[in-house]
């Protein structure tokens, strides 16, 4: 990982803003987070009193809070472009050795790979499977055909599933690495 902050960091934290702009007012607000939750539930057919959807609900909550407790600098329950960017340049793409943290166990980045995770794996049982990954890109717009090709160059072991360090090496590299030929950059989508 450089000790700068690169165009293709920029790029793809720009990327996954606009992704999670779910309804394109160019902030990031709770319903933004609870949309997506509500489009895989219904995608899932998950009734809302469930235990899957309940739970999808608590973690989307409580990424939302730690977003907010950190990003939402003025407190008005939006989240800036400027307030995105800022964060995550001091908490994914600052040299860790000079700060002396690990990235790996950045509260952050974990709580955005579980969040993830939990959203990806429709049935709870650890792997994430074709159709769950279409699932989770067709919530953030991106298409089928995009999503079915990058499972296959995600999917590094060939046995048709996602595990969860395989998501979790995706998530990480699409935040912490400025390597362009880094497959977790297309994680979320063509940049």
């Amino acid at each position: 990982m450089a000790a700068r902050f690169t165009d293709l960091q920029k790029d793809k934290l720009i990327h996954m803003f606009e992704l999670l702009d779910v309804d394109g007012n160019g902030v990031l607000e709770y319903d933004d987070f609870r949309m997506v939750v509500d489009t895989m539930a219904d995608e899932r057919g998950l009734d809302r009193s469930s235990r899957r959807y309940l739970s999808l609900l608590a973690g989307n909550k409580r990424l939302w809070k730690m977003f907010s407790r950190h990003l939402d600098i003025d407190n008005d329950g939006q989240i800036t472009l400027a307030e995105w960017l800022a964060f995550h340049i001091k908490a994914f793409v600052s040299d860790p050795v000079a700060n002396g943290l690990d990235p790996k166990f950045s509260s952050a980045l974990n709580s955005t790979a579980k969040f993830f995770l939990e959203l990806l794996d429709s049935d709870g049982d650890g792997v994430v499977s074709v159709e769950d990954y279409v699932m989770f890109c067709g919530a953030y717009n991106v298409g089928e055909n995009e999503a079915r090709i990058g499972f296959e160059m995600f999917d590094r072991d060939g046995n048709g599933q996602l595990s969860q360090e395989e998501v979790i090496t995706m998530v990480q590299e699409f935040y912490l690495s400025d390597d362009p030929e880094s497959l977790g950059n297309l994680f979320f989508g063509n940049l």
